[in-house]
């Protein structure tokens, strides 16, 4: 199968930020994003929101595209950008209905623990840890999904993850992680979502996380635009921001665009050493296992 010939599935771009203006000022530019991905059998989105500052226009985007699901939460990197009672419009979001071809309820998402941005201290992880918690509480409490981001923080996240059981189900997008670290995540319910980034051929940890994880838990993901921790990574590559900078197409789409999922598809397929129509049935019916247990609209 190559990138031109028709895809006969129809599969979702589990994590991506339509919300981010580089998808585009108004609905008509972020409609041409969709529609190129529809047009190539990618015909739904799960939108993420990051913080409070994007929750309205995920919230707005949910409500005018019949085929985005939206996600409301607090991403690690902006933990410290919250004040007051943050946690009451977060519920009200959570409790909202909006009008979609899944006929589901919002889920909890962005959210999880870094421990790689810049300056974290003990101090900020504990302050990461905690406003985690306060959000799985809410899903817990109405038993909805998770959209979790991990980075170095494995440990922390699964220990977490373990005193929220009534979390009917997770997903651990860009995940790195160990055959043990997998093992445990499935215990407790994870599914596991990849980017383009997550198998680019200097993505080590990435491309051996895909080799690892079961093939009914693997799920595909855009995670565009490509996101930058607002205060940077402390990493011992100097050059890592220039892999991450989020570049466009000769036609001026961003790259890591909701289309963009097939191409990691067919790579993860390689790597597993799978038939691509085999790897993407096999998408299709992880989708249907995913998707059942996020709460209906009433």
């Amino acid at each position: 199968m190559t990138h031109d010939q028709s895809i006969t599935f129809a599969i979702t771009d589990v994590h991506v930020h339509l919300q981010d203006k580089r998808f585009g000022e108004t609905w008509d530019e972020t409609a041409r994003y969709l529609e190129r991905a529809r047009e190539r059998g990618v015909v739904r989105c799960v939108c993420a929101a990051t913080s409070p500052a994007d929750w309205n226009r995920t919230a707005q985007i949910a409500r005018h595209f019949s085929n985005v699901i939206p996600t409301f939460g607090v991403h690690p990197w902006f933990y410290d950008k919250i004040s007051g009672d943050w946690l009451a419009p977060l519920k009200m979001l959570l409790d909202s209905t909006f009008v979609n071809d899944f006929n589901a309820r919002p889920a909890l998402g962005e959210v999880g623990l870094d421990f790689v941005v810049r300056k974290c201290d003990e101090n900020v992880k504990k302050n990461q840890e905690e406003t985690l918690r306060a959000q799985l509480q809410l899903a817990d409490e109405r038993a909805i999904p998770v959209v979790m981001h991990s980075v170095r923080a494995n440990e922390r996240v699964l220990a977490c993850m373990k005193e929220f059981s009534n979390v009917p189900v997770w997903l651990l997008h860009g995940w790195n992680a160990t055959a043990n670290d997998v093992e445990r995540a499935c215990e407790l319910g994870a599914f596991f979502s990849f980017s383009k980034r997550n198998v680019s051929p200097h993505a080590k940890r990435g491309r051996e996380t895909v080799a690892l994880v079961p093939r009914d838990k693997i799920l595909l993901e855009s995670d565009g635009p490509t996101p930058v921790p607002p205060n940077g990574y402390d990493v011992d590559d100097p050059n890592w921001q220039t892999k991450v900078v989020q570049t466009r197409g000769q036609e001026g789409f961003l790259l890591d665009e909701p289309a963009s999922v097939l191409a990691t598809g067919r790579e993860i397929a390689a790597i597993r050493n799978m038939d691509v129509d085999d790897f993407f049935r096999q998408i299709e019916v992880n989708e249907r296992r995913f998707f059942a247990h996020w709460r209906a609209l009433e």
